[in-house]
């Protein structure tokens, strides 16, 4: 029983401590010099990761939502830094067919960098995201950029099998394009 209270302790401080990490930093990340990845960002920590790394378009993973506080400061914090904002909702447990993620590839070509990818915790549909942009954009092998779809981000298919979705995507996207 002392054994299982003090495991129960050890997990639930390293829980503590993920969730802090996850809030106070973000869950950024540094994909290449052209793209970062990162959870959802707020007004204390936003404008000093948009500053830092000369950031020139946010896509938000979690689509536009003029009702929530986030997304007002969002607005207000990309808008006095003549950021653009690119409103992409994904759900982390939709499968996105060859043709959708094509569509994010087009996006991820064409928009100006730096460019910051999130989402709520910057787990799986930004490890999704990131994972695309890597193969696509930077031409990265496929194991480098599986690396994207990592437990280091907080990707966990394991523990929530309903965000497999965000695997299956990219697997079935690269033997779509291996394909062609």
């Amino acid at each position: 029983m002392r054994y299982i209270k003090k495991s129960f302790k050890i997990v639930l401080m390293l829980f503590i401590l993920y969730i802090g990490y996850g809030v106070i930093y973000g869950n950024f990340h540094k994909i290449d010099s052209s793209a970062y990845r990162s959870a959802q960002l707020f007004w204390f920590n936003m404008p000093y990761y948009l500053d830092r790394y000369g950031i020139k378009t946010v896509i938000n993973l979690r689509g536009e939502q003029q009702n929530r506080w986030w997304y007002r400061d969002e607005v207000k914090i990309v808008k006095e830094r003549n950021i653009t904002l690119i409103d992409y909702q994904l759900s982390s447990k939709r499968y996105l067919n060859p043709k959708e993620v094509q569509k994010l590839v087009e996006i991820l070509r064409d928009v100006e960098k730096p460019i910051l990818i999130h989402c709520e915790g910057g787990a799986d549909r930004t490890s999704l995201v990131s994972a695309i942009y890597k193969y696509s954009i930077l031409k990265r092998s496929l194991e480098e950029a599986k690396d994207e779809l990592s437990f280091i981000y907080g990707h966990l298919p394991l523990l929530r099998p309903e965000v497999k979705a965000m695997d299956r995507s990219f697997k079935d996207f690269v033997t779509f394009r291996l394909s062609k």
